[in-house]
């Protein structure tokens, strides 16, 4: 019976070749399209989920109270994870990543500088599921002076030659002993590394409950109730930090975030991940574009009823049953199916790479022959398959065979459904569409909103330890020698990633008052080269040395936060207050306040801000011409050899980091936007179908018009109205769900665009045009046709 089914399946395909090309290819795109979304999705559901223990690992995130606001750290003080592993018997295990930051490591005569360097505690390999390629993971960290490396940095260092028992040292004469190397930390983790250190060294300053930097995990026992752990932390605020904090009005508590979920769940502050509303997102424009595909096929088979009547009613009079006459209608949109599954499989294999450079990912085409992936694809063949040809089996195979084989069968059944499908299809486009223009505008709005502060054309330069530093004076000298050079200036970290918070003691009416602010160290030249505004007071002097201690400036939040009328003069003690008999800190005065800057991203709002005059700092800013960039880049990069000889010249441009923040959202607008207008070419798809079939349908009705006066304009609008009146009727549908939809996404962002009208207008008229556009050209064709061509059989 199956052998019969797919024989008439065939030949029916044969027979109404472009229909069948028409759905074919509809179905392609939309199978394409939700095979490379799922391998996105699948993809970044997949973060952390490799090791071993990752539905018991637990990161510990910090939630800071203060009396006025609230926010959340990635870090917490060193000795939380080891206190409670030492106070609650059911935490099984716990590691800390101590950061370093970038190191010079030196391997004889060379040096590599590498970034993300964490010293860890020895539990790190029972904790997380490294796989190591040489060295024993029990006892690899179990001494001071051990590192191990990850094995692309491995052959950074000592290229094809065994990395196990070499001894690397850094620019600070500090020796490490090479004790294992592991594979490189899989991309889907939600963060890497390239070297590990013993945390031997940093055990002794590891009691600070004052200071959140090191991020801490803990494994816990399978199906454990985290509240058990969760209600214990007041106690632990009671305990070790109140003494300290409560004084202050701050309130500390932890947050037990599971491993998995961190990647699209965890939006603490300066923390850049996935996010779980896209990948909802994504599914959901997978399915809408199987749908829209289905829905063409639909539309196509019950518009072409008629020249399939007498078939059902012949089948029905030699005795089918209406359940074979379905079944044989659904095998037909199955093969269907399985033919653009095959098709697409050969797209996605040479789109794939396309597709992961602009969705920023490594997928490999290895993925979909997973089991898991078989079983998705499988279930997209079932799906599409009976969704796209349920409706035709059931309203074909309802034909009553006497009324069909009389003449008197009426081909009109079915139209409601068909029109209200195309609303649907076209609404769903439309929704995609306004989607699409809203995203757009908003990263348009972030990189374009004012900052502050001027970031083009600054070079910024991370100096490596403190030793150089002294020779800072002779750099700027020689740098501001060349016109091409603007300005030369030195801040304690790069303008566009201000982060951590630092405790100062602040004037108030009441006296001082401990309370958390950003901190910053500039010299006197920052301002100016960064082009930010003094609102009052004065900058830092190189003529007032004393500035180092005894003044500051501060950002307008500051001054909104504290309520200060006349902010300039306020005093604010650079430490915390004194106690048991400890010197008091240097006491500072405001001598100037800077208009506000954006310290990071647009995804974070503007923080209170505490500058203090620090002549040499960490971070070299370099504002040139932009006129030849590449000539004054090179300048630069031999003045800094002449003078650090034995240092690597590494530079990058601040618009570059600041770019990097939105790069996720930028790389998931590209991904949303060719989808959505794949989606419309999909529909547009259905819409050819149908206008074609219409036209012919009408073909004879048209050349009475043509003899009876009808020009060739009053013909394409007869034939273009009801399709554009389907459009319209999608707007009314679109409008409001995709409004409620951006306003909803907007409101995740401190800053934001308007949705103006015109974006409801602009993409309401781009879609009717796309309609037209589609339809016309058959309508013209139909129009111009000799109407004694078509008369002719009367």
């Amino acid at each position: 019976m199956l052998t019969n089914y797919l024989k008439i399946a065939w030949r029916n395909l044969q027979k109404d070749r472009f229909y069948s090309l028409l759905n074919i290819i509809g179905l392609t795109i939309g199978v394409t399209c939700g095979l490379l979304l799922l391998l996105y999705v699948t993809d970044e559901l997949s973060y952390d989920k490799y090791h071993t223990n990752a539905s018991r690992i637990y990161r510990i995130a910090s939630q800071i109270r203060e009396p006025d606001k609230s926010f959340g750290w990635t870090s917490t003080q060193a000795p939380v994870a080891k206190t409670l592993k030492q106070e609650y018997p059911f935490v099984e295990n716990y590691v800390r990543f101590f950061p370093y930051g970038r190191l010079t490591f030196r391997e004889g005569e060379k040096r590599f500088y590498e970034d993300d360097i964490y010293a860890v505690d020895s539990t790190v390999f029972d904790v997380f599921s490294y796989k190591f390629i040489e060295g024993d993971p029990k006892t690899a960290l179990n001494q001071p002076g051990n590192v191990v490396l990850t094995q692309r940095t491995a052959q950074k260092i000592f290229g094809s030659q065994s990395a196990l028992g070499q001894s690397l040292r850094t620019d600070d004469t500090t020796s490490y002993k090479v004790t294992g190397v592991i594979e490189n930390v899989p991309r889907h983790s939600h963060f890497t590394f390239n070297a590990l250190l013993s945390a031997g060294a940093r055990e002794k300053t590891a009691n600070d409950w004052g200071n959140f930097y090191v991020s801490s995990y803990i494994v816990l026992p399978e199906h454990f109730d985290t509240s058990r752990l969760t209600s214990k932390f007041p106690q632990l605020y009671d305990k070790y930090m109140a003494s300290f904090f409560k004084k202050m009005g701050i309130k500390i508590t932890y947050e037990l975030q599971p491993l998995a979920d961190i990647h699209l769940h965890s939006k603490l502050e300066g923390e850049s991940n996935g996010d779980i509303g896209y990948v909802y997102t994504f599914s959901a424009v997978a399915f809408f574009m199987l749908l829209i595909a289905s829905i063409n096929y639909m539309n196509l088979a019950t518009a072409r009823s008629a020249k399939r009547a007498k078939e059902v009613g012949l089948r029905k009079v030699l005795g089918s049953i209406r359940g074979r006459l379905m079944a044989q209608f659904l095998t037909e949109s199955v093969l269907m199916t399985v033919m653009a599954l095959a098709a697409s499989l050969v797209l996605v294999f040479f789109l794939l790479p396309y597709f992961n450079t602009v969705a920023g990912k490594e997928i490999e085409f290895k993925e979909l022959l997973r089991p898991q992936f078989l079983l998705i694809a499988l279930g997209i063949v079932i799906f599409t398959g009976f969704i796209s040809g349920s409706y035709p089996a059931f309203y074909l195979s309802s034909f009553e065979p006497a009324a069909v084989l009389k003449g008197s069968f009426n081909a009109k059944g079915g139209s409601f459904f068909r029109k209200a499908l195309v609303v649907s299809q076209f609404a769903i486009s439309l929704i995609m569409l306004i989607c699409t223009w809203v995203v757009y505008k908003q990263l348009n709005f972030m990189r374009n909103h004012d900052l502050g502060y001027d970031r083009e054309q600054v070079l910024t330069i991370n100096y490596q330890d403190n030793q150089p530093r002294a020779r800072y004076g002779a750099l700027r000298s020689a740098l501001l020698a060349n016109p091409n050079v603007r300005s030369v200036a030195t801040a304690s970290t790069p303008t566009s990633n201000i982060g951590g918070r630092v405790i100062f003691s602040v004037e108030t009416n009441a006296g001082l008052k401990e309370m958390a602010f950003k901190p910053m160290g500039i010299d006197q030249d920052y301002l100016k080269a960064m082009g930010m505004k003094i609102t009052s007071g004065r900058n830092f002097s190189e003529d007032s040395p004393a500035d180092t201690s005894n003044s500051v400036i501060i950002n307008q939040a500051v001054v909104a936060r504290m309520g200060w009328k006349q902010p300039l003069g306020k005093k604010i003690l650079l430490g915390n207050l004194p106690q048991n008999g400890q010197p008091a800190p240097l006491m500072a005065k405001v001598v100037g306040v800077v208009k506000d800057f954006h310290q990071q991203s647009l995804y974070n709002p503007i923080d209170p801000m505490i500058i203090l005059y620090r002549p040499y700092n960490a971070v070299v800013h370099i504002k040139i011409q932009p006129k030849d960039v590449e000539k004054t880049v090179a300048f630069i990069g031999e003045k800094w050899r002449e003078t650090y000889p034995d240092r690597l010249f590494e530079y990058r441009f601040l618009d570059q980091d600041f770019e990097s923040a939105y790069r996720a959202d930028e790389l998931r607008g590209r991904i949303f936007s060719a989808f959505s207008a794949l989606t419309i070419l999909i529909a547009c798809l259905g819409l050819l179908g149908l206008a074609t079939f219409t036209t012919e349908q009408r073909v004879k009705e048209i050349g009475v018009r043509k003899v009876l006066g009808a020009s060739v304009s009053s013909v394409v609008l007869l034939l273009s109205r009801d399709f554009t009146k389907l459009v319209l009727y999608s707007f009314p549908i679109a409008i409001p769900i995709a409004w409620y939809a951006m306003s909803t996404w907007l409101q995740t962002f401190p800053y934001k665009t308007d949705i103006s009208v015109w974006v409801f207008v602009g993409s309401c008229l781009l879609t009717l045009l796309i309609c037209w556009s589609t339809v016309v050209y058959q309508s013209v064709k139909a129009a111009v046709r000799n109407p004694v061509k078509s008369l002719r059989a009367e």
